[in-house]
């Protein structure tokens, strides 16, 4: 099984559904069995689903990426 490590370096190729066979079905193994994942995981979906309906935030790439980066710095911070 993967750690909770590696399943952050995935996590944001999993939620844009961008694995696929061994490495998915080891991600939704690691899913199975880690509550503080599958908090990570879901939470993600909710932030995702409510900044995206609900247009107001209108972010570029430039701006976007490092936030995003800082984001998941933070959540792999926390897993070590």
């Amino acid at each position: 099984m993967i750690s909770c490590r590696d399943f952050m370096e995935e996590i944001g190729d999993y939620l844009d559904d961008d694995v696929a066979g061994e490495v998915r079905r080891r991600l939704e193994e690691h899913l199975a069995h880690c509550k503080t994942c599958t908090v990570v995981c879901d939470s993600a979906r909710k932030t995702i689903r409510v900044v995206t309906e609900s247009d107001s935030f209108d972010l570029d790439e430039g701006e976007f990426l490092p936030l995003a980066d800082k984001i998941m710095e933070r959540i792999r911070q926390t897993r070590d």
